[in-house]
């Protein structure tokens, strides 16, 4: 297993294709400074083996080698790692990680991060931010221009009843850089991925993860309003996110699926409710953590059983 945790050797044939595993480092390296943590070799080990067994468990195969990012969710982690994925899962690399922030269940609108296979195909455009605060003065999502990564509806653990799930809105941003930032490294948010500001803008100038809207690009005005003018896009972009949570092996991956459905009950219950009463449908609540005003919610609707109406939607970010 080839397992990196600082600049890669150059290799002739690897030059070639642009920008390598090396300058993928270096990139982040320079962005990041000593925000950008290496990777002992166990952990490594560790990292690279829970994410080879959750796309084995979800049934994604790896068909090239591509950058793939890796997230443990545990309380005590709280990291997120940059990995090159390979066919052959002996040739697996670690380039180096950072500190993130993953929900913090057990308060209003916050719930665990879904654990599982998140990967960007398109379908979801993603947005950015607009540098807005909210009534506590937070950017919640990052400054003005910051990348929101959306994976759509997934399913998590609703803390206030084990037995259920809720539907969250999955999503990767940016934070406050001068009032949370500091916070990563704890689980803080309501159930989105938070990352340093750095990394947000070095992972959006090279496209790790963008290989979907770098291709649609060629043909799509919106694909290409969402990438950044001055992209060095990577030869090695993929499209995927895994979440894992080594202090709970076992918890359930979402369903997307299940999600989604979730989530249109919950608006056929909004609309059924305001047909009712004549009122207009009550709109998903909305956060600065989340989704600026004029931008896409991260509303989440709990399954609950027949009759009883869903809980109101909490936000996601």
């Amino acid at each position: 297993m080839l397992l990196l945790t600082g600049p890669v050797a150059w290799d002739r044939a690897q030059a070639a294709t642009g920008i390598d595993e090396r300058m993928i480092s270096m990139q982040m390296h320079q962005a990041l400074g000593t925000k950008w943590l290496a990777t002992p070799t166990p952990t490594a080990i560790r990292v690279v083996g829970a994410a080879q067994a959750m796309l084995r468990d979800r049934g994604v195969a790896i068909d090239r080698r591509e950058a793939l990012l890796i997230v443990d969710r545990a309380p005590s982690v709280q990291r997120l790692w940059v990995a090159i994925a390979d066919p052959d899962p002996h040739e697996w690399a670690i380039l180096g990680a950072v500190r993130v922030s993953t929900g913090k269940p057990g308060r209003k609108d916050h719930y665990k991060t879904p654990v599982g296979v998140f990967r960007l195909n398109g379908d979801v455009l993603g947005y950015r931010a607009l540098g807005t605060k909210n009534e506590h003065g937070v950017r919640g999502i990052g400054i003005k221009g910051m990348r929101v990564w959306d994976f759509g509806w997934q399913t998590t653990q609703d803390w206030r009843n084990p037995d259920h799930v809720t539907a969250v809105r999955m999503e990767m941003h940016a934070t406050d850089p001068t009032l949370l930032e500091y916070r990563l490294g704890h689980p803080d948010s309501e159930g989105c991925i938070r990352i340093p500001t750095a990394f947000n803008a070095a992972l959006d100038h090279t496209g790790l993860i963008d290989r979907a809207f770098i291709e649609g690009a060629e043909y799509s005005a919106a694909d290409a309003a969402l990438l950044p003018k001055d992209r060095a896009s990577s030869p090695l972009a993929g499209d995927t996110l895994v979440v894992f949570d080594s202090s709970e092996p076992h918890a359930a991956p979402s369903d997307p699926d299940l999600a989604e459905k979730i989530e249109a009950d919950f608006a056929a219950y909004l609309a059924q409710k305001a047909a009712a009463t004549g009122a207009a449908p009550a709109a998903a609540d909305q956060t600065d953590d989340s989704a600026p005003e004029g931008q896409p919610g991260a509303a989440a609707a709990l399954p609950v059983p027949s009759p009883s109406p869903a809980a109101s939607p909490a936000p996601g970010g």
